[in-house]
């Protein structure tokens, strides 16, 4: 008999007939009032965020459960606390690689050439040229600058290319010791107040785990450089807001461009404790960079053939630590 797996109601019916050759393909429009007797005999999940219907409850009644494939890279929206030791949850490492990895580029443009602040001023009806001479402060040059990167996965490798083509010198902060091409490598606390303090542009590409929850707060923005760039395409809350929004405003030449936001409530808001966008050197926007590349549907195609390892019986790819998390 085949095994049970409950998939989003959104997924593709390519992946559907893929995933049927070795599994019976349950979505939750199909169950209806046989959810609560289907549910302990689910094998696997595919999700995207958690389902609603799945609450603490429900997930103590799936005794079968055994498989979480996540389609984003990031975990920390699912309830691993609650899910038992047996259950392996796997993440989509590297499914948002090339899309991220734009965006965030983008956003370091963004902020080096005050791209959106000139927008916003014509927009305003400020029409004459002579309005917008510029000062060595307005523009920043990014060849021969230093590009730090916390974070070496695969968006972090995709924009020390970007970085490299640019002209710009690499570090990166890595977990792992290894060799990368073009980049030096730092490692543990001594390595990341040497990226933070050498680096005129930073970028976090880390998850969020209980370990880099708040790891940027006013002692690591105080060893920034006073105009360096620092750009989040992770999440929001990898940054303490308070400390933030301080330095922001008594560091004029210092930029913060970000695709993401903090939590609120369990859930990412576009909402702050803090007045940001009345910051002339504050850029962001609504956590699209993701979308970007669901859009294209790779991460959907990624997330369903390390599913299809698993019910082959091949080792799955992206298996979380849930010690970093609980």
């Amino acid at each position: 008999m085949k095994p049970k797996i409950l998939v989003p109601e959104g997924l593709s019916d390519e992946s559907v007939v893929r995933l049927s050759k070795y599994a019976e393909v349950l979505k939750e429009s199909q169950l209806g009032s046989r959810l609560d007797v289907i549910l302990p005999e689910i094998e696997c999940l595919l999700v995207f965020s958690w389902p609603r219907f799945l609450g603490s409850e429900q997930i103590r009644r799936m005794k079968s459960l055994k498989f979480v494939q996540g389609m984003m890279v990031g975990v920390n929206h699912l309830p691993l606390e609650q899910l038992p030791r047996r259950v392996v949850v796997c993440s989509n490492s590297g499914a948002y690689s090339t899309e991220v990895g734009e965006f965030a580029w983008g956003l370091i443009l963004a902020a080096a050439k005050k791209i959106v602040w000139f927008h916003g001023s014509i927009s305003s009806g400020n029409t004459d040229l002579g309005v917008y001479r510029l000062s060595p402060n307005d523009v920043v040059i990014l060849k021969g600058k230093t590009l730090g990167i916390i974070g070496l996965g695969g968006i972090g490798r995709y924009v020390a290319r970007l970085g490299i083509g640019a002209g710009m010198r690499i570090c990166a902060l890595a977990r792992r010791r290894r060799r990368e091409r073009g980049v030096v490598l730092l490692y543990g606390e001594a390595g990341l107040r040497k990226l933070l303090s050498r680096s005129n542009v930073i970028l976090l590409s880390v998850p969020l785990t209980k370990l880099t929850k708040g790891m940027i707060g006013k002692e690591e923005l105080a060893l920034m450089k006073r105009d360096a760039i620092l750009v989040n395409i992770a999440r929001g809350d990898l940054i303490e807001q308070e400390a933030l929004y301080n330095h922001l405003v008594a560091n004029p030449l210092f930029r913060y461009a970000t695709d993401v936001w903090w939590y609120e409530g369990g859930a990412e808001t576009l909402r702050a404790r803090f007045p940001f966008l009345s910051l002339h050197n504050f850029v962001g926007t609504p956590h699209v960079s993701g979308p970007s590349a669901v859009v294209t549907g790779g991460p959907e195609r990624l997330a369903v053939r390390n599913l299809i390892r698993y019910l082959s019986g091949r080792r799955p790819i992206g298996v979380v630590n849930r010690s970093e998390y609980v």
